[in-house]
């Protein structure tokens, strides 16, 4: 925030109105040096309101799947108080409206590019059907539970889903509904797991869970959980397997290798 107790002098853009070059410095620095996500927007929000001491900001964005996004300073609400509760267009709104044209088009710019990143970002390592990280995603959390694992002694448990009648669900009444299935059990999931967990869809049927700090009983809490939503519809249920680092491995491979074949395992079980 040095940059804004030393403010640089005023220029002019070819149109004639004045802006200041530190703002865009200072935008593009923080751009460069931090992850564009949701929080730099709230930074940027921040930043603007400190330099033309303003009481109150919201800056509203556009986004082909979300439709407009509105985001207020200090993370408040956008309600029908705020500077922009009238707003049909992106732009940036406040209270009081004295901040430069060409300053307010720059910093929607930016917070633009900030969310699309995110969101490109988001979709990469997420599945767009259950909404929850997917197959790429959970590998490297996977690798990086591993190594902490083996360095440092920290237990984890990998869980292995299979669905127990999805295809058939897809071959009787079609893959709407089978998607739908598979809707709830990613909800089911987001649900069950704990802050610091991961849950991941790695294959049609197939999920994938890292519980971190668990083992045993704290394991079976975790299926139970997961189960419970589950009661009333006859037709979603699943089969897990399991590998608990270090104990039983820290390879990521290995661990996959002795969870699926436990999985495997009980799946001949209930099929005899």
């Amino acid at each position: 925030m040095t940059l804004v107790e030393n403010v640089a002098p005023v220029e002019t853009d070819p149109s004639g109105e004045m802006y200041e070059p530190w703002l865009f410095l200072t935008m593009l620095d923080q751009l460069s040096s931090s992850e564009a996500n949701l929080g730099f927007i709230y930074s940027i929000l921040d930043l603007l309101a400190l330099r033309y001491q303003l009481s109150d900001v919201v800056v509203v964005l556009e986004d082909a799947s979300l439709g407009m996004q509105a985001f207020r300073l200090g993370r408040k609400s956008v309600n029908g108080d705020s500077p922009a509760s009238l707003a049909t267009a992106p732009g940036v709104f406040s209270e009081p409206d004295v901040v430069p044209e060409i300053v307010r088009d720059a910093v929607r710019n930016v917070c633009q590019l900030s969310l699309t990143l995110h969101l490109a970002r988001y979709g990469a390592d997420h599945d767009p059907l259950t909404n929850i990280a997917n197959r790429r995603h959970f590998d490297a959390a996977l690798r990086t539970a591993a190594a902490r694992s083996s360095r440092y002694g920290w237990a984890f448990t990998l869980v292995l889903i299979d669905l127990d009648g999805s295809k058939a669900v897809n071959g009787r009444v079609g893959h709407v509904v089978g998607d739908d299935l598979l809707r709830s059990f990613g909800c089911a999931l987001r649900r069950s797991v704990r802050s610091g967990d991961t849950a991941a869809r790695i294959g049609g049927d197939e999920f994938a869970i890292i519980l971190c700090n668990a083992e045993g009983t704290e394991v079976l809490a975790f299926t139970e959980r997961l189960r419970s939503p589950l009661v009333p519809a006859p037709d979603l249920d699943f089969t897990f397997g399991t590998a608990t680092s270090p104990r039983d491995s820290t390879d990521p491979a290995e661990l996959y290798r002795i969870a699926d074949a436990r999985l495997y395992e009980k799946k001949c079980i209930v099929s005899r």
